[in-house]
């Protein structure tokens, strides 16, 4: 049996029969085995829920690529295990007026598990119009797979809440109107959507994400040499923890937090529009740190014993206040609206520019 024609069989076993299914896969053959209940469960409250276990070997395999129709969402979990096998559950939860229009609405949905080269891949398909659309019913597609370690994974599905914990290699996701919490990338990481809030956890080497509308968090990164983690947000926060490396962060009305960083290389740049600027540094090497704002508060703690030339400067009405740091400074570079110093043997370089009435604020702890 061919991997098309499974795929096909796959899907009326999956629809018609709503049980439990259990596939291996050897070769280009497939084959299944049912095992469960019959038909739709009901959960009551007219929703009814059909539950398909799959079983693969990874032999010869080494990613998963995920790809969703746009009229069909759910929850992802994506863990890692044992490398000689690829397990999956997936249930579907249909809500409708009666089980005949359950079961109607699970003709309609394919969830094809295949291999295609050096690929395993999940295909959440439905078709343009599909019965639920416009209407007070529902449908959810749910999956809990589990793969081996270090395997690449690249997603293309919308409305998915994502739950991923590696170690994964490479990592690429594109979304919308969702949720990325996404743990242990050891290579390359890049993560695009829009609505969607994104969390990342113990990512190394090429760092890159990008959302609008929803939170923007990262912790524990270690970025590649010369490549700075990259991330950028519309209206919403951008919040980095315990960076070793550099960064780029732009977004507008919402703020830019770094929290307990090493800036020990590179430039790390800031842009943030009309919200605060709140950058904690435990080390700060040959490194070079620019924070670009307009209307917005900078509040900037370093290491007391800072090696910097730095240069602040704000717009009218702005005021600059530092603390707890020798700063060497003439006369002529010290003003209301502007801080030109040394600090220490001025290794590295800050570079502050707050247009408008913005506060600037420098504390040596």
């Amino acid at each position: 049996m061919t991997g098309t024609s499974h795929a096909r069989t796959l899907r009326i076993a999956f629809a018609a029969i709503g049980a439990a299914l259990i596939v291996f896969l050897t070769g280009s053959d497939w084959s299944y085995g049912v095992a469960g209940r019959d038909g739709l469960q009901s959960l009551g409250g007219g929703r009814y829920r059909s539950e398909v276990l799959s079983a693969v070997p990874a032999k010869g395999l080494s990613g998963l690529k995920i790809t969703g129709s746009p009229n069909i969402g759910g929850q992802i979990i994506l863990t890692t295990g044992p490398s000689d096998s690829v397990r999956a559950q997936i249930t579907e939860i249909l809500r409708g007026e009666s089980p005949e229009i359950a079961a109607e609405m699970e003709e309609n949905i394919t969830v094809e598990l295949r291999p295609a080269g050096n690929q395993l891949r999940l295909s959440i398909k439905t078709p343009a119009g599909a019965p639920w659309e416009g209407t007070d019913r529902g449908v959810s597609v749910d999956i809990t797979m589990s793969i081996p370690r270090d395997w690449d994974v690249d997603i293309d599905a919308r409305y998915f809440e994502y739950d991923m914990d590696g170690p994964f290699r490479d990592v690429v996701i594109n979304t919308e109107f969702g949720k990325v919490k996404l743990n242990d990338v050891t290579r390359s990481t890049d993560v695009r959507g829009s609505y969607t809030s994104i969390e990342l956890s113990d990512v190394r080497g090429n760092v890159a994400a990008r959302t609008s509308y929803a939170d923007l968090s990262v912790r524990q990164a270690i970025p590649a040499a010369d490549r700075p983690v990259k991330l950028g947000n519309n209206s919403g926060a951008i919040t980095v923890e315990e960076l070793a490396g550099a960064v780029i962060a732009e977004t507008q009305y919402a703020p830019i937090i770094l929290s307990e960083v090493s800036l020990i290389g590179g430039t790390t740049r800031i842009y943030c529009q009309a919200a605060p600027v709140d950058v904690s540094i435990n080390e700060f090497g040959r490194a070079q740190l620019d924070i670009r704002t307009s209307q917005s508060p900078v509040t900037l703690n370093v290491p007391k014993h800072l090696s910097a030339r730095m240069n602040v400067q704000v717009g009218r009405g702005g005021t600059i206040h530092a603390g707890g740091l020798v700063i060497q400074t003439h006369a002529d570079q010290l003003s209301r609206n502007r801080l030109e110093g040394i600090c220490g043997n001025g290794g590295g370089i800050i570079d502050i520019e707050a247009t408008g009435a913005s506060m600037v604020s420098i504390q040596g702890m």
